[in-house]
């Protein structure tokens, strides 16, 4: 009998700051040299700012945030950014 291979694949979804996003994009590479599948979830707001010349091997997908264009900087405050990220965030996801 034949054995089927699977492959582990973990979602990333670090909290939407770029303080966050690089140590996740470190640990998700490294993820990667063990042989697991890995797809970092960020938002569309952060994802326009990433340089992907450090993504090469690392599947990437973007979800709302609610403040597609401007991020935490386009909330009224954090509370507000953090209240429409959870309701948006996890629609789009």
């Amino acid at each position: 009998m034949e054995k089927e291979t699977k492959v582990p694949h973990c979602l990333i979804l670090p909290y939407p700051a770029q303080g966050h996003v690089n140590p996740m994009i470190q640990f998700s590479k490294r993820l990667i040299e063990k042989g697991v599948k890995v797809t970092l979830i960020t938002v569309t707001s952060l994802w326009k700012s990433l340089s992907t010349k450090n993504l090469t091997s690392i599947e990437v997908e973007s979800i709302s945030d609610g403040y597609d264009e401007g991020g935490l900087a386009a909330a009224k405050s954090l509370e507000d950014y953090k209240e429409t990220f959870w309701r948006v965030g996890t629609q789009t996801l």
